[in-house]
């Protein structure tokens, strides 16, 4: 459970820093960075909820 919350804390940093790095990408013009980007911000928003929801039946199995 500790490994799942500190993988969590970790996707929030990287959704963050993703996300300055399209406004930065953007503002400069390099969309080819700007697309990368989103894709790897799409993929740690679909482990994020995958994670998420696993903690979630983790903690009804415990109830």
């Amino acid at each position: 459970m500790i490994k799942k919350v500190l993988a969590n804390i970790l996707l929030n940093i990287a959704i963050f820093t993703i996300a300055f790095s399209i406004i930065w990408a953007f503002k400069n013009n390099l969309y080819f960075y700007a697309v990368g980007a989103i894709l790897a911000m799409a993929m740690c928003i679909f482990l994020k909820i995958r994670i998420i929801k696993s903690v979630r039946k983790l903690t009804r199995k415990n109830e």
